[in-house]
């Protein structure tokens, strides 16, 4: 019969079966396929492994025989089928011993997998031409993490739904520090990602209209913002000094905290607290008056600061430059940014939207791996948001080193290759849904492919990640590259200077 890849063979269950393939050029690990049913129909299950056996033993392969009588042997786990109402069921009963096993069609596997038809389209099912699209609002609402380690392409891969949102208007908020995202604003010139655009079906385009970069005011690229980010130096609080200052002194703390109980009851400034300090008798304070200068040279704070909820605007994406930044003053910058738009969002003063956090173990680290002022507002977000329709996606290359409660809060997951046994544990134990043959996947990926955990999904898929539209930005460079380009444009420049004294010595001047 056209289209059999095998038959079922030894013991069987409702929940898994094993087949001998009978063409194994056809079938392949995670592969589709189906089984007939006379109660429910065509039944999905997904191959989980495939092992070969042969009548060939040690004296054989010692005595250069080649193997005879090859056997291949498929591990299937069923996903199930839909019935009248469109739920997805498991049969009842254990498939017979014998039985065809096909290659499942596309619709089939759509289906069952409960993929959409319509939504954010992040890549193409693994081995199969089938468009991956996720629901809009649980992606946003429920929250979103992307997770792999360095090269493994995440940031590419947020790069893809973030095109998705702005091409839904979503109100977007970028946490960048390293500058990754402000490329998007020029459409994708590289030559090798254009030849592969029409598999995906996409083409070129940049965002420009849709994108403002905010820069602080003591960036070395300012001059490539397209404006300012200040934030209101009011009532700045002892940790927050502290936090700015990288105060390690005990001492210098205390004092901190003694001029800021001082101005209790009245609205402060940073001059305040410089004011405050040098009242205060004690040798310390020439220490930490020059920290707190340092604060105001920043220029970082202004009695004219950046109205917060220009940083959330429907169909556009505030993207935050913080390349250059001090980690402290980045630290700071995510927290009271946070903190003023999810005031606003419960008062209805922002539209729903989502921040997008790069670098998230910086942020939000988990315990035991460093503090930052900024865990307190993204744990609430995390745990808080959806009822306010403010959504959160954190990116990181250190799964173990982010907090573990905003991970287990975010309900669409994103995984792409990760090795380091530390974060490969931490996601065995913090993600809902993944079997442990799926966790040994993560490590085997190839870069641009990952595996999605998704409510909306009936159980974890591997995509193909699809090529950007835009510019990506975040690259590694080729050095050898770069060095070829450097070298040529020196041999350029010596031939120029050459062919220049030539003409001079020729005809004067």
């Amino acid at each position: 019969m056209k289209g059999i890849v095998g038959r079922i063979c030894g013991d069987t269950s409702a929940t898994e079966f094993n087949f001998v393939v009978l063409s194994p050029k056809e079938v392949k690990r995670t592969d589709f396929v189906k089984v007939w049913n006379d109660i429910d129909g065509w039944v999905i299950a997904q191959i989980l492994d495939i092992k070969a056996k042969a009548d060939f033993n040690e004296n054989d392969a010692l005595n250069g025989k080649t193997a005879k009588n090859e056997i291949y042997i498929a591990k299937a786990i069923v996903i199930g089928c839909r019935d009248k109402n469109g739920l997805l069921k498991v049969p009842k009963t254990p498939f017979v011993p014998g039985e065809n096993v096909f290659k499942a069609d596309d619709e089939l596997v759509m289906d069952a997998l409960g993929l959409k038809r319509d939504g954010v389209y992040i890549g193409l099912l693994e081995e199969r031409n089938i468009k991956v699209k996720l629901a809009l609002n649980p992606l946003v609402q429920k929250h979103c993490c992307i997770l792999a380690k360095t090269g493994s392409g995440k940031s590419y891969a947020a790069g893809v739904i973030i095109e998705e949102l702005l091409e839904r208007d979503v109100p977007l908020l970028i946490i960048d520090p390293h500058g990754e995202y402000t490329s998007m604003k020029y459409e994708n010139d590289s030559k090798d990602e254009i030849k592969k655009m029409g598999e995906f079906g996409v083409k070129p385009k940049g965002y420009k209209k849709k994108i403002k970069i905010y820069t602080p005011p003591n960036s070395p690229f300012l001059d490539r913002a397209d404006d300012v980010i200040k934030l209101d130096g009011l009532n700045l609080t002892p940790e927050e000094i502290i936090e700015l200052t990288g105060l390690a002194n005990t001492t210098s703390q205390a004092l901190v905290y003694q001029a800021i109980k001082n101005l209790k009851g009245k609205e402060y400034s940073i001059e305040d607290i410089i004011e405050e300090v040098e009242s205060i008798k004690h040798n310390a304070k020439w220490s930490l008056l020059g920290h707190l200068e340092k604060i105001l040279d920043s220029g970082l704070f202004d009695t004219n600061p950046t109205p917060i909820n220009r940083l959330l605007q429907k169909g556009k994406a505030s993207i935050i430059d913080m390349r250059g930044i001090p980690p402290e003053h980045q630290d700071l910058i995510v927290s009271r940014v946070c903190n003023q738009l999810f005031e606003l969002r419960k008062v209805n003063k922002v539209p729903p939207g989502m921040i997008v956090i790069e670098e998230a173990h910086n942020f939000i680290p988990e315990r035991g791996y460093g503090k930052a002022i900024s865990t307190p507002i993204l744990r609430n977000i995390a745990s808080e948001g959806r009822k306010f329709g403010l959504g959160l996606m954190v990116i990181s290359q250190r799964p173990a080193r982010i907090d573990k409660n905003v991970i287990s809060q975010c309900n669409t997951q994103i995984i792409l290759k990760v090795t380091n046994p530390n974060d490969v544990n931490a996601i065995r134990k913090g993600i809902e849904g993944l079997t442990a043959d799926m966790v040994d996947e993560v490590k085997r990926l190839p870069p641009g492919t990952a595996i999605v955990v998704s409510p909306e999904l009936e159980r974890p898929i591997i995509v193909r990640i699809r090529i950007r539209k835009s510019k990506h930005g975040g690259a590694s460079i080729d050095i050898v590259k770069e060095q070829k380009i450097k070298f040529e444009k020196g041999v350029e420049k010596v031939e120029k200077k050459k062919k220049d004294g030539l003409l001079k010595r020729l005809f004067g001047g």
